[in-house]
């Protein structure tokens, strides 16, 4: 991230510095200390719940050749863990190209841009992959209870043709994903969880170039944080 002096930051046509004037004045203050970044994130998510696209977050993977992959995604919870960590959870399509990337590196690293509070957290970490054929009852249980949970219109994507190949006319999947009954079918071996599990957040608040580092000791499973330089 650019680098601030005399209260400004470089870099500005990049368009974050203009973002920040936008922010709402009447926000409640946030703490200039250094505060784990679950805590910070959640009350991040707080002042963003009425913004529409406000959980839309950018993913990049790393393609087979060493390329960045760069989409964007939706932030849809979080799902805990025996070891006291959280994973974001998102959702994917077994046949889409991030897929593959993942099974050759799950290393990634997903941003997410908060507008009403003009914040950013780059957080770097490993993807998960969660399907019908996996062996965590737990996962399983997320799994299908996600699938229930999402709109009619994003269950019938996962009927769909197979993502990047040649168009072939307009599918025709079981409207909303439902049986004849209006029942919800089950989930297809194409609908995935994806979930990612950070090791290490970078936080930036534009407001006051606020910067902070988190880091996870996956030896003791413990989050340290700390003020950085912006």
């Amino acid at each position: 991230m650019a680098h601030a002096s005399s209260g400004t930051v470089s870099g500005a046509g990049d368009g974050l510095t203009d973002a920040a004037k936008l922010a709402d004045a009447d926000l409640p203050p946030v703490k200039d200390d250094a505060v784990p970044w679950l805590e910070r994130i959640e009350g991040s998510i707080a002042r963003s719940r009425k913004i529409r696209g406000g959980n839309y977050v950018q993913i990049a993977t790393v393609s087979p050749e060493g390329l960045p992959c760069c989409r964007t995604v939706v932030f849809r919870g979080w799902v805990p863990s025996a070891n006291g960590q959280k994973a974001m959870k998102m959702i994917t399509d077994l046949r889409s190209e991030k897929v593959g990337q993942i099974a050759a590196s799950p290393a990634c690293e997903m941003v997410w841009w908060f507008s009403k509070s003009s914040e950013q957290y780059r957080i770097s970490g490993e993807l998960q992959l969660v399907g019908a054929d996996c062996t965590d009852q737990e996962l399983l249980n997320q799994r299908k209870q996600q699938w229930g949970n999402l709109s009619d219109p994003a269950r019938e994507q996962f009927f769909w043709e197979s993502p990047g190949v040649p168009f072939s006319g307009h599918p025709e999947p079981p409207v909303g994903g439902r049986d004849a009954e209006g029942n919800v079918l089950t989930a297809p071996d194409t609908f995935l969880l994806m979930l990612l599990w950070p090791k290490k957040v970078k936080y930036l608040r534009l407001t006051d170039n606020f910067a902070q580092a988190d880091q996870l000791d996956a030896a003791c499973a413990a989050w340290s944080c700390q003020r950085v330089n912006p």
